[in-house]
């Protein structure tokens, strides 16, 4: 049996973190509308890994986990946009499916802190013999601990940080860019289509076939982080592109309208580039009455404001 936790250490648990955790706990349940509970195990895990020697964490283990709580809890404001937006709201309640949330430490490869979940708990790592260093850092990259936990039993579906950027840079942005599309094209409006979990889906089996040594060609981080402001730009390539060459002229914008009878623009990511392409990077073409741009994940959001700089010449 433990021996028991020192005196001093058992006060500044009920006076520091007890005494306070309500705040953080009604806290969390305002941004993420679900109720959560702190497991930390003070007397089991905590203490027996503690540097003894620091008074600081022989003497305020509860400060130390309250801090720590209280440093997710900020996170989870900022993200969720004080409870705002459901899209988090929905995600961190996926993947933290136990509503628990623990505080752990335990060796660690590298740094003093990290945060993982585990069978549905939320873990928040100190580094053994450090406890408390780095507490308010612990979830500073939340959105990717909780993609990394998603993408676990999910793999291939769309991560949280891909979601907020499809939605924030390109959805937020699109019927904006189809207008000015449509002033290019003499009032006629376009549709701009692209399926950001096939793009993903199609990332990840690509980099997956690499060998280990050959995984950086294909940059996954950039693919997840930029997926709307990736595909707005290659749009919006081609909204320079009709201006620069077009130029308004009736003739040329009745030729694309004829090529293109769907009025559908549509961003496809595709394994390789056809024999047809014009660039290594990208590639354009008219198929099944719509006008299609395409890219590879090697290729991801490089040059792509060029990527219909030969449209004349394909119409």
């Amino acid at each position: 049996m433990a021996a028991k936790l020192p005196l001093i250490a058992r006060k500044n648990i009920r006076d520091e973190f007890d005494a306070k955790k309500g705040d953080l706990l009604a806290r969390i349940k305002e941004y993420t509308g679900e109720d959560y509970e702190f497991i930390v195990d003070f007397q089991g895990k905590i203490y027996p890994n503690i540097d003894a020697s620091q008074s600081y964490q022989a003497e305020s283990p509860g400060s130390i986990a309250f801090s720590a709580y209280e440093g997710l809890t900020d996170r989870l404001k900022s993200i969720t946009e004080e409870g705002d937006d459901q899209l988090v709201k929905d995600f961190f309640n996926q993947v933290v499916s136990s509503r628990k949330i623990d505080i752990v430490i335990e060796e660690l490869e590298s740094g003093y802190t990290a945060c993982r979940v585990k069978d549905g708990v939320l873990e928040l790592v100190f580094k053994t013999g450090n406890y408390g260093t780095n507490s308010w850092y612990l979830t500073e990259k939340l959105i990717n601990d909780l993609d990394a936990a998603f993408a676990e039993t999910n793999k291939g579906d769309l991560p949280l940080e891909a979601q907020k950027s499809w939605a924030t840079e390109f959805v937020a942005k699109k019927d904006k860019l189809e207008d000015d599309i449509a002033e290019e094209l003499l009032g006629t409006k376009v549709t701009l289509v692209a399926d950001p979990t096939a793009i993903w889906r199609l990332a990840v089996e690509e980099h997956d076939k690499l060998k280990k040594k050959d995984k950086g060609e294909i940059d996954l981080e950039s693919i997840r982080r930029n997926m709307g402001s990736a595909i707005y730009s290659y749009f919006d390539g081609f909204r320079y592109q009709i201006n620069y060459k077009f130029k308004q002229d009736d003739m040329m914008v009745e030729a694309f309208l004829e090529a293109a009878p769907s009025k559908e623009v549509r961003f496809e990511l595709v394994p390789a580039l056809s024999p047809k392409a014009t660039s290594s990077y990208y590639e354009i073409a008219f198929e099944d009455d719509a006008f299609i741009l395409r890219t590879t994940p090697k290729n991801w959001y490089t040059n792509s404001s060029y990527v219909c700089e030969s449209i004349d010449t394909l119409l």
